[in-house]
């Protein structure tokens, strides 16, 4: 009987088990009991922010792609960034690639359009990179590491361990992302570079695709590990938003481009040097020097020679007292022999992208002198004419005697009545021309023109 009893109660117990299990199991608690619910680290990924590197590589795209890093996430989307670089700085490089392998969102990097390339900076950012895709005819490599100071200032041991700090990091990326660490190396050892094609044979990308749908359809069902998450990239249905650069960003972007930079440089040069020429005008000295500070603003983000740009400032001072001295040109001749100088030494790197022209710095160069040349020779000839204003420049001209002088009296010149004294003491009748000597104070000395019919 009481084995019947413990039957019974074991079969009520075992039937509110089941029940309570299944309760738990559809209002999803029971991951909480018998394990963890992998669907919680699973996430389908249907939605792709767009973002772009375009040109050289600075703080401006590193603050860019952070946001739109950031935005991303927030949205549980993967970031696709278009690249098209021939390099930049490795501290902004480092930043996007560290940004890009510790966010917890998918970001597929991709070499575009067709005669893009991926070099220096940008073979780094292509390996930090889950997916990696490039375009056909586009190129990826060249990343031997530049000096970005004195050519001079840096030891072959301290260039040696700069390539091998460079190597280290890029074999990290490879081993990541399962990529060609091999070859990483000798994109930084030898500079050497392959194409999209060749790149994909190697295992240095993921796809070459022709366009951003070929792109999507290619890696549709694609599966990323990330830390702790599973991404699943699902491009049946899909939708994309581009993510711009502000206005702002875009403008500091452009400036921090060499030539662009050096243009701006002696433009401020031109509207300090217009200033000069015409006193308590103003505005073209606010806009030189706002093109000044924007020039200054670049400079500080580029590996610049502070004794070129100091040489170049130097110009701007010799022009500057050559004008207001009026020395004919003396000062200036040695101003544009320090801004020539100065131009050729102010970017101070071998990395061929973040040099200045030399046709630009010639050409510039050429027409400062001529700008010069006119300006000088114009405040040279209005210092050197006679005054046509004030009382100085009443001595010579003609006045007309309304009083008789004997010896004084009064005259009308320049549409004015004046006290006159006759130097010669003698009596000058009214309505005569008088030629005015000169003028002291309010008389004015004056003598007959003889011969004059009034």
């Amino acid at each position: 009987m009481y084995s019947y009893k413990i039957i019974k109660y074991l079969k009520i117990f075992t039937f509110f088990l089941i029940l309570t299990a299944v309760f738990l199991f559809f209002t999803g608690l029971s991951s909480n009991l018998f394990g963890e619910d992998i669907s919680q680290n699973f996430i389908k990924i249907n939605e792709f922010y767009i973002c772009k590197i375009d040109g050289i590589i600075g703080p401006t795209l590193s603050n860019y792609i952070s946001k739109c890093l950031n935005e991303a996430q927030k949205e549980q989307a993967a970031l696709l960034i278009i690249i098209d670089t021939p390099g930049g700085l490795e501290s902004s490089m480092r930043e996007i690639a560290l940004n890009i392998i510790n966010t917890p969102t998918p970001v597929i990097v991709y070499v575009y359009p067709e005669g893009a390339r991926a070099a220096s900076a940008g073979v780094f950012i292509v390996y930090a990179s889950d997916i990696a895709v490039m375009s056909p005819s586009t190129s990826i490599g060249a990343a031997h590491p530049v000096n970005l100071g004195s050519d001079q200032g840096v030891t072959e041991e301290q260039m040696d361990k700069i390539v091998n700090d460079s190597v280290s990091f890029i074999r990290n990326l490879a081993s990541l992302n399962d990529r060609n660490t091999e070859w990483a190396e000798k994109a930084i050892r030898e500079s050497v570079s392959i194409t999209s094609k060749e790149a994909i044979e190697i295992n240095v990308i993921n796809y070459i695709a022709t366009d951003l749908d070929e792109l999507l359809k290619k890696i549709d069902g694609t599966t990323i590990e990330k830390q702790n998450l599973t991404f699943e990239i699902s491009t049946k249905e899909y939708s994309t938003k581009t993510i711009e650069m502000s206005f702002i960003a875009k403008f500091l972007h452009l400036i921090t481009n060499p030539n662009i930079a050096y243009i701006l440089f002696i433009l401020g040069l031109f509207g300090i040097i217009f200033e000069f020429s015409q006193p308590g005008l103003g505005v073209s000295g606010a806009i030189g020097v706002i093109c000044i500070i924007l020039g200054l603003y670049a400079f500080s983000v580029l590996p610049t020679n502070y004794a070129g740009l100091a040489l170049i400032v130097l110009s701007i001072v010799l022009f500057m007292l050559d004008l207001k001295l009026n020395l004919g040109g003396i000062l200036s001749l040695a101003g544009i022999a320090s801004l020539i100088v100065g131009s050729f030494m102010l970017i101070d790197t071998a990395a061929p992208f973040l040099q200045i022209a030399k046709s630009l710095i010639i050409g510039l160069s050429i027409v400062v002198s001529v700008l010069l040349i006119i300006v000088i020779r114009a405040v040279y000839k209005v210092h050197r004419k006679k005054p046509v204003t004030g009382n100085i420049g009443m001595v010579g001209t003609i006045g007309i005697v309304i009083e008789n002088l004997n010896p004084e009296g009064l005259i009308k010149t320049h549409g004015e009545i004046w006290k006159a004294l006759s130097l010669d003491n003698k009596t000058i009748k009214k309505g005569s021309a008088v030629k005015i000597i000169s003028v002291e104070g309010l008389l004015i000395h004056v003598k007959r023109i003889e011969n004059t019919d009034q």
